[in-house]
Parts: C-alpha cells; sequence; structure tokens
C-alpha cells in the first residue's frame, strides 16, 4: 500500500471523496504503480487516540503484547493512573469493532499491576494476566465471546506477580504460557487451572532476569529471552536465549544442548548470549524477538558511544549468527532507533515477510521497516506524522488476518512518572501489503 507520487491534478478531483474511499483507492494504485520497496512512497501509520488523558506509563513496554486481533474486532489494554506506590493502578481493556478508528472500555478495574497481557483464542475467547503487586499472585481473567466479554471469569497464578512478564497462546497444547521476572514460569489451561509452575533462571554472578519475552513459533516450538540486570546498580548487564520443544517442561539451547532449570540468568549459564563482548559496560535492552521460517529475529540497544541500534537473525537449524545490522537500521531513507520497538509477520504464508516498527532515529515519530528476504535487507514501508515523545513502542506479533500491523504507544506528556492526565494513549495500524 505504498507507491510513486500521483500528479497533483488527480489529488485535487479526489480531494472531495469520503476520506477512507479515497485512501484506500490511492494506496492500491500507487502500489499497482510501484517498481519496487525501494522506489516506493512510505505507507501512512494511522494513529487512534484511545484515551486523551493517562499516566505515562500506559502502555510500559514492548517486551509484550497488550494489542490483538480476533474475528470480533482489536481488543488492547493500557494504565489511566497509577499512585506513587504502585498500588493503585486503573486498567483498562477497549474493543475496537471499526477497524481501531475507535475504541470502546469493556472492562476497568484498579490494582496493583501493569498493563496486562492479552492473547486471544481460536473461539475468540481473550485472556488476559496481570500481577497484583500487593499480594505476590498474577490473575487471568477469562473474557467469552459468546457473552460479548462481560463478566470475565478470573483465577489465580500463585506466585506470578512481577512488574514486567510475557505471555502466549500455545494453540497446539490449549494452555497459556506465562513468564514472570521473579523467575517464575507457567503453564496455565484454558479453564484457568495452572498445570505446571517452575523457576525458570535464577540469580548470576553478574546479573538477575530483569525483562523476559515468549514467542511460540509455527512448529510448536516455545522460545523465550530476556534483558539481565546487573547487581546493585541500573545497568541492562546482557540479553539471553533459550527454546523448549514440549511447551515448557524442557529447555535447550539453540545448538540443541540440554539446560537444567533454574538456569543462571546471565553470562555466567549455559544459554545463548545475543548481546556482544564489549556491551557490558553500557545498557543493553532487548526490545522484541520473533521467530519465523527457521529464523530467529532480535531487536536491541547498545547504548555504546554512538549508540549501536542492533537487528540480529540467528539460523535456529545451525544456532550461527549469520546477521547483525548495526550501529544503524534502516532502510533507504527511514531509521529506527530506541530502547522499544517490535517485529510482526503474516502467520500464514508469505515466507521471508517481517516487518519491524519503532522509532525513527531523526524525528519523534513512529517509522515501520519491512523484510522480503528473512531479514537480509530491509525497506523504508510506512511513516506516522509527528508525535511528542513515543513511549513503549508495542504490538501484536502477528499481521492481522485483514491485513494490518497493530500496535499501541504513549505520547508522553512530561515524563513517566506523570499519574494520569498528562500522556495520550495511541492505538496504531500500518498496512502490511507491499507494492507489486
Amino acid at each position: 500500500m505504498r507507491g510513486v507520487s500521483l500528479p497533483t491534478l488527480w489529488f485535487e478531483h479526489m480531494i472531495n471523496w469520503p476520506q477512507w474511499t479515497c485512501f484506500l483507492f490511492v494506496c492500491g494504485l500507487l502500489s499497482a504503480s510501484a517498481a519496487g520497496p525501494e522506489a516506493s512512497v512510505p505507507a501512512r501509520i494511522e494513529l487512534t487516540v484511545v484515551d486523551p488523558a493517562a499516566t505515562g506509563y500506559a502502555t510500559f513496554q514492548s517486551h509484550n503484547q497488550k494489542v490483538i486481533a480476533n474475528r470480533r474486532g482489536l481488543f488492547m489494554t493500557h494504565l489511566r493512573t497509577r499512585n506513587e506506590a504502585y498500588t493503585a493502578q486503573q486498567w483498562r481493556l477497549s474493543w475496537s469493532t471499526n477497524g481501531g478508528r475507535s475504541f470502546k472500555t469493556i472492562h476497568e478495574s484498579t490494582d496493583a499491576t501493569n498493563p496486562p497481557v492479552i492473547e486471544s483464542d481460536d473461539a475468540d475467547n481473550l485472556y488476559v494476566v496481570r500481577p497484583d503487586f500487593m499480594d505476590g499472585h498474577a490473575y487471568l481473567y477469562r473474557f467469552a465471546s459468546t457473552n460479548d466479554y462481560r463478566s470475565p471469569r478470573i483465577t489465580r497464578i500463585p506466585h506470578g506477580a512481577a512488574g514486567k512478564y510475557a505471555m502466549v497462546f500455545d494453540r497446539s497444547r490449549q494452555q497459556l504460557c506465562y513468564f514472570a521476572h521473579n523467575n517464575s514460569f507457567h503453564l496455565v489451561d484454558l479453564d484457568g487451572q495452572v498445570r505446571y509452575s517452575t523457576n525458570l533462571l535464577k540469580a548470576g554472578t553478574s546479573a538477575i532476569l530483569q525483562y523476559p519475552l515468549l514467542h511460540l513459533d509455527a512448529n510448536h516450538v516455545l522460545h523465550a529471552a530476556w534483558t539481565s540486570q546487573k547487581h546493585g546498580v541500573y545497568l541492562y548487564w546482557d540479553i539471553h536465549y533459550l527454546q523448549s520443544a514440549d511447551g515448557g517442561r524442557h529447555w535447550r539451547t539453540m545448538s540443541g544442548q540440554s539446560v537444567q532449570t533454574p538456569a543462571i540468568a546471565d553470562e555466567g549459564g549455559p544459554t545463548d548470549r545475543i548481546t556482544l563482548d564489549d556491551e557490558f559496560s553500557v545498557h543493553t535492552w532487548l526490545s522484541s524477538f520473533l521467530i519465523r521460517d527457521g529464523k530467529a529475529h532480535f531487536l536491541y540497544l547498545a547504548q555504546t558511544n554512538p549508540p549501536r541500534q542492533h537487528y540480529v537473525r540467528y539460523d535456529l537449524t545451525t544456532a550461527r549468527r549469520e546477521l547483525d545490522i548495526q550501529p544503524e537500521f534502516k532502510g533507504a531513507q527511514l531509521s529506527l532507533r530506541g530502547l522499544d520497538g517490535f517485529f510482526a509477520a503474516p502467520s500464514r504464508g508469505a515466507p521471508g515477510v517481517v516487518y519491524c516498527v519503532g522509532r525513527d532515529a531523526h524525528a519523534s515519530r513512529l517509522v515501520c521497516l519491512a523484510s522480503r528476504d528473512h531479514g537480509r535487507t530491509w525497506h523504508d514501508h510506512a511513516v506516522s506524522a509527528s508525535v511528542t515523545n513515543p513511549y513503549s513502542i508495542g504490538g501484536c506479533r502477528d499481521v492481522t488476518d485483514d491485513g494490518w500491523i497493530i500496535g499501541s504507544f504513549t505520547e508522553q506528556s512530561g515524563s513517566t512518572t506523570d499519574p494520569g492526565g498528562g500522556s495520550r494513549v495511541h492505538f496504531f495500524r500500518i498496512p502490511a501489503a507491499f507494492p507489486n
């Protein structure tokens, strides 16, 4: 949905057309006329204000999924307000039935939590998990599609509370996989019963687990990655990876070496380290990772001087680091850099297609880069209008069935310490279609 510019006269002729008709017509026509991604004009990242008066931490952070689509529409979670002690955060679950042009709040609660993670099953039911910082547990909310997502059933995940957490839906095993930064890992039935709990990681000599991430690939292999934090100081230390072929019961390295759990979270353990040897002295933070077509894609920023924005690709068959695009990650004109951002890809077909959304390295706006060759080359795909300090840019791992990359972010007015009212929460969508 991109392409070369049209004569000004055509735009003057179409200016009285309905907005969406004009937009779709132009995008389709431009796509047909483009010679290829390298020659095309970036598409528009469409923004919708979901909450005009929220806290600065409203969409914290890009390491987990807070936006999803199913046949009933689009859904997202965010924080509206918080107190200084982090014991009373008002959070919302919102629903759009018109492609993200508007949202309505369908559930609201005040708890000691960060924004909940969200998944959906084949029956369009929603699974929302949040921690509780007061009692130390996490809670699963099951919103039934047949009940229009009213009156959720709530069950407890014992000892699952932590400030950072990630979740994936394992369709083949009909379970939810939940990983929290207190080292705990849980497998939960769709009816809310906990099948299995363990400590996946433990502290190392240098660092502890800080930001967990999860991904499930098309072959039903579960992948975990994380950022660690150095003991006693504010320094994100290194980034690691593990995988499980049996849905989280047993773990191994990328090369297939069995790893006993709890595994050491830092460089002292047997897990795969993604960061480089000369990056321990600076912050390194994993924004996102994605597994598609036997390739593992990692996005992280090393705050060296000058900074290194890394796009890293591993081949999962050989466990070989094939690509490391850095210190700049860019297409023809657009360049991405930041602590947050995410990968997305079609869940079916389109082998080799990967998208990456994040903050523009040179302007206060969002950009999307795209690859059609498993990340070997990247092209300008989409760009947003200017926004004030876009923060916590995250989104859905899968392109929607009707062809959109979807996500959310907080437009901060002030800082993350804003308890509520000074920042705006945005939903965004990006057409995933390449030019012909």
